[in-house]
């Protein structure tokens, strides 16, 4: 604080030195268009009929015009001769001015002589000729004459107003302001703010510093506290579900209310345990040190503001802690689902309808559009865009039959409201490489344009609709078949008298709902199964994705055969594994189409059951 408040008188004295330098060099540079200068003082009233007095007994040429008068302002204002022409009424004037000469570093005086104006109303030079009363920031005076015939070269100014005359200017000495007329000036006016912005700083400093040790204070005082604690005693987040508000502080560990019950599955940075917690069923995903950057990721992530939605895994809490081998974990604990993951699911001998596998496409594309979209909440509240960077089946759980929600969010990337990206130090090409989008194989993509990460979702998110189309199987009526029947020996349900015999039966015309399956379900397969080994290279994928532009291959029966819906899904599909990022579909677009498809199915099969219904009931009043 000490060493702040004297660099800045330094700093005040350093202008001061170049601000009294100045003050003699403001007039070095001075405008000479004017033959007179604009605050130029002269001789008062009263020695004006000395000066006549004295002019009459000069002796002067009488073939000189008597409103002429010497000029030394230069060829632009003067004759050859020295010589300006004054008005009538006007006069003749002889200023001078004390200047500080740069080369020889000492003041001089300036001589001036020429013509002043005529003013307007007093039909003379009067307020021109009286500014010697007043007092100039540099030394000046003026005298003036009326007689013209070059009286201004024989008149001397008065003295300096408010000048010591024992007080020269030197070199060592040069003259100096009054404080009252330093605070008239410029200088005075900028060091009396600069002065009142120091006492300002001064009491803002130590108003900051005063808040910094408080601050400081308080928190070596929670970390003293927090060091006493156990480890049970450590703090977790835990979410309040509200979406808008961050995971809230407990004073109590997760690790202490789990009681883990099985492992259900190994991930990328650890295994996941189904556990009970608090009376109901989580999935707790535990962390090993090494891949600590990726669990602060992921529960950052969950807590940021307004992330909770329908078709985004629900956060729990986050926790630390050690087992019995001494190895320190980290903890996220999310919902518990017991159909598991997407993957899993298709798995099943189990096959889809068309309406089942629209549905769960059509919520997972719901989540990765919340992911991507930007929300701006009341006040700070605000969710940013966020990239997930590992959309694959395998992390999109089932909650429930024709729903789905997106997990595993350890490579999500956020893009704040000033655009920049957190977290600050992350690598580009992450990411399950059988599910890569081709910019992230070649290594085009530009981390400078958020919008490329969301594409990137939008290819790997293809593929997977590519996983739910196969395990479709339609077996919805596609429409009416014709079927020719012969009525033998009806006459006693008929009434109709004797039966007819079977070559010259009556064979009767009618339609019939068709129940057989129009669309048979494949195998569950992963993207390029067959195509490259089970854990693909970079190089591998490089090759098959980029190279020769392989995809998924779409079934004929999907595009050809009559599930409409289907076949718009296909069309939904090549659009969004485009080559080009900017030639895919955004999320916002798929959910709106998809809406679409979902709508149509619907239509369709309510148009199918009340045409199987009516046919049924013509049947049975018909009596066939």
């Amino acid at each position: 604080m000490m060493r702040l408040f004297i660099f800045i008188i330094f700093l005040l004295n350093l202008k001061l030195c170049e601000t009294e330098k100045d003050e003699w060099d403001i007039y070095d540079d001075e405008n000479l268009a004017l033959s007179i200068p604009s605050d130029a003082q002269g001789k008062p009233k009263e020695f004006r009929d000395q000066v006549l007095m004295e002019m009459r007994i000069r002796a002067k040429p009488r073939d000189v015009p008597e409103n002429h008068c010497y000029c030394n302002y230069g060829p632009l204002h003067c004759d050859s001769n020295y010589t300006c022409i004054k008005h009538d009424k006007a006069a003749c004037f002889h200023s001078i001015e004390e200047k500080y000469n740069k080369q020889e570093r000492r003041m001089e005086t300036w001589h001036k002589f020429g013509c002043a104006s005529l003013e307007r109303g007093s039909q003379a030079s009067h307020l021109q000729c009286n500014q010697w009363r007043t007092t100039h920031q540099t030394p000046r005076s003026i005298a003036c004459c009326y007689e013209g015939n070059y009286c201004n070269r024989d008149i001397e100014p008065p003295s300096y107003a408010n000048i010591f005359h024992n007080e020269k200017p030197s070199e060592s000495h040069p003259p100096l302001l009054s404080f009252k007329d330093g605070l008239k000036s410029e200088t005075g006016i900028f060091l009396f703010i600069l002065l009142a912005l120091i006492i300002i700083l001064t009491f803002a400093i130590f108003f900051l510093l005063s808040i910094a040790y408080y601050r400081r204070k308080n928190i070596k005082k929670a970390s003293k506290t927090l060091s006493n604690m156990t480890e049970k005693e450590m703090l977790y987040y835990e979410d309040s579900g509200s979406g808008s508000e961050q995971a809230t502080l407990l004073q109590r560990t997760v690790r202490q209310d789990l009681s883990i019950i099985k492992t259900i599955g190994q991930g990328r940075y650890g295994e996941v345990r189904k556990a009970a917690y608090r009376g109901r069923f989580v999935a707790v995903k535990t962390f090993y040190t090494t891949d600590e950057d990726s669990w602060k990721n992921e529960r950052d992530v969950y807590q940021t503001h307004m992330i909770n939605h329908e078709n985004i895994l629900q956060f729990v809490a986050a926790d630390i802690w050690s087992e019995e081998d001494s190895m320190t974990k980290m903890l996220l604990v999310v919902d518990y689902h017991e159909l598991g993951s997407l993957s899993d699911y298709l798995r099943r001998e189990q096959t889809l309808t068309t309406d089942e596998a629209l549905r769960l496409i059509h919520s997972c594309i719901c989540g990765i559009e919340h992911l991507h979209t930007a929300v701006q909440g009341t006040g700070n509240y605000r969710k940013p865009e966020i990239a997930h960077r590992d959309i694959k089946s395998k992390n999109i759980i089932v909650k429930r039959a024709g729903v789905c929600c997106i997990a595993d969010l350890g490579l999500a990337l956020r893009c704040d409201i000033d655009y920049k990206i957190l977290p600050e130090k992350f690598n580009v090409q992450v990411g399950t490489k059988r599910y890569m989008a081709p910019e992230l194989l070649r290594k085009t993509l530009d981390p400078s344009e958020f919008a490329q990460f969301k594409m990137a979702d939008i290819y790997s998110m293809s593929l997977v609709m590519w996983e739910v189309a196969r395990r479709v199987e339609d077996t919805t009526a596609i429409g009416m078949i014709n079927v020719d029947e012969t009525l033998n020996d009806r006459s006693e349900s008929s009434g109709l008298g004797d039966s007819v015999s079977s070559d010259g039966g009556v064979r009767v015309h009618r339609q019939k709902a068709s129940l057989e399956v129009s669309l048979k379900a494949k195998p569950y397969m992963p993207p390029f199964d067959g195509v490259v080994e089970f854990d693909p290279s970079f190089e591998q994928m490089l090759d098959v994705v980029c190279v020769k532009g392989l995809r998924p291959p779409i079934e004929n029966e999907w595009v050809k055969g009559n599930n409409i819906a289907l076949c718009q899904l296909s069309q939904l599909m090549r659009d969004s594994w485009h080559m080009n990022p900017h030639y895919r579909h955004t999320a916002l677009k798929l959910k709106k189409e998809l809406n679409k498809l979902i709508d149509l199915v619907d239509k369709m099969n309510r148009g199918h059951k009340t045409s199987i219904t009516k046919n049924m009931s013509q049947d049975a009043d018909s009596g066939i």
